[in-house]
């Protein structure tokens, strides 16, 4: 787990799903980088009670640099996809990259 792992949402509930699905990708994210910094992660939906797209936020420290991606999609489990699927690649990158220096 990450020194500090925060969930955000805003402009809709809370959603355990969410929260877990959330955990279980930052901690997949150790598989490439063990000492990954805090990590905040923002849920939020514009427009109107379940109208409009979802966007997600990570913000990431990983190899001491700060990572941040946003994701847009009217499913929010797809906008979470991929946002992970992003900041999964930096950071692998980023730990290829120390492994051979």
């Amino acid at each position: 787990m990450p020194q500090s792992l925060q969930i955000v949402f805003h402009g809709i509930n809370r959603s355990p799903a969410v929260e877990t699905a959330v955990t279980e990708k930052v901690e997949a994210l150790r598989r490439f980088d063990n000492q990954l910094g805090a990590c905040k992660v923002t849920v939020s939906q514009e427009g109107h009670q379940t109208m409009g797209a979802f966007t997600i936020r990570i913000d990431l420290m990983a190899s001491g640099q700060e990572l941040i991606v946003n994701r847009t999609n009217m499913d929010v489990m797809a906008a979470l996809n991929e946002a992970f699927d992003t900041v999964r690649r930096s950071v692998k990158e980023e730990a290829e990259k120390r492994r051979n220096h």
